[in-house]
């Protein structure tokens, strides 16, 4: 776990509500592999966004 929050300005939207993802005991993220070889992360602010994103 880190020790440095993100500043809001710049930190990632969630995938779903758009809202600012910091650094709050909450946030999830999903990594997937791409057909290329590539990750990608999916960052979600609450476990009911992500929820949502997988329904």
């Amino acid at each position: 776990m880190t020790e440095t929050t993100i500043p809001e300005e710049n930190a990632p939207k969630c995938a779903v509500c758009s809202d600012r993802v910091v650094d709050y005991p909450t946030n999830r993220v999903v990594a997937t592999a791409t057909d290329d070889g590539d990750v990608e992360y999916k960052l979600f602010c609450g476990p009911s966004c992500e929820s949502s994103y997988h329904t």
